[in-house]
């Protein structure tokens, strides 16, 4: 797996322009604090990201816990720790010279085995603890059955205590597809949002409704750091459609979204 391209939207004499960055880091422009948490939620992209994130925050110097608060696939070629509590993952960083090093960044995955290849996150109470045993903690705090869009059900997503950002995913290959092949939980858009979506097709404007509204990916996130991540801008007509996602999410949301290419997609990324 390997991050392509960045790009965000800008506006300049009335019009828009796409603009490529140089690492995502730079283009969610998060402001980093000491021991700071940040949760991926929504649907496609999120263990993707999550890890070009990590990467990013290693390069530049940062120890990073990478942990899940629901499932991920067991990563590869990655430093495990598989831990039910934190001070497991505490004791073997005791040990470990690289994690203390100055001169160095680290990334650590860290979770209990949940079968199929996969690692389910420890206690919230445990998990929250990881923080403080980092200076970033990168959450995956939703599920989408691998599915580019979803709406959250009652408690959905997981995010910790003492969150600072937040980053709602989705991927671009909803637009134009139909409701029940690519948005997880696509039913419960009736009830959340008045919509009828059955035999339909998903347009622009209601993804970037899902991705800012409090009854989809911004759930729990009202009061947090809060950026939205367009994933599988893979091609002129992906990046026009996350153009038109960016425009309907107004001036506000549009500059806090990115888009992102990734050059190969890791087994088990959503």
């Amino acid at each position: 797996m390997g991050l392509k391209s960045v790009y965000t939207l800008n506006g300049r004499h009335g019009k828009t322009a796409v603009t490529r960055r140089s690492c995502l880091w730079e283009a969610l422009g998060f402001p980093l604090k000491d021991h700071m948490i940040i949760c991926f939620t929504g649907g496609g992209g999120k263990t993707s990201a999550m890890f070009a994130l990590a990467d990013e925050l290693a390069d530049m110097g940062k120890r990073v816990i990478v942990t899940t608060s629901t499932h991920i696939f067991y990563p590869e070629n990655r430093k495990v720790v598989l831990a039910d509590q934190a001070g497991t993952v505490k004791d073997f960083l005791k040990d470990d010279q690289e994690w203390h090093s100055d001169h160095t960044g680290q990334v650590l995955v860290t979770g209990q085995p949940a079968g199929e290849g996969k690692l389910k996150g420890m206690a919230l109470s445990e998990m929250e603890q990881l923080s403080g045993l980092s200076d970033v903690l990168l959450v995956e705090a939703d599920g989408a059955k691998r599915l580019p869009l979803k709406i959250p059900r009652e408690g959905e997503p997981v995010l910790l205590k003492g969150t600072h950002g937040v980053v709602g995913c989705a991927g671009l290959d909803a637009i134009g597809s139909p409701w029940e092949e690519t948005c997880f939980r696509w039913e419960l858009a009736k009830a959340a949002f008045g919509w009828q979506t059955e035999k339909s097709f998903i347009t622009p404007a209601q993804a970037a409704r899902i991705l800012i509204s409090s009854s989809g990916t911004r759930k729990g996130a009202e009061s947090m750091e809060y950026r939205i991540l367009l994933n599988k801008a893979d091609n002129e007509n992906r990046l026009f459609q996350g153009i038109q996602v960016m425009k309907c999410l107004g001036e506000e949301w549009a500059g806090r979204c990115v888009m992102t290419s990734f050059l190969h997609h890791r087994k088990g990324s959503e």
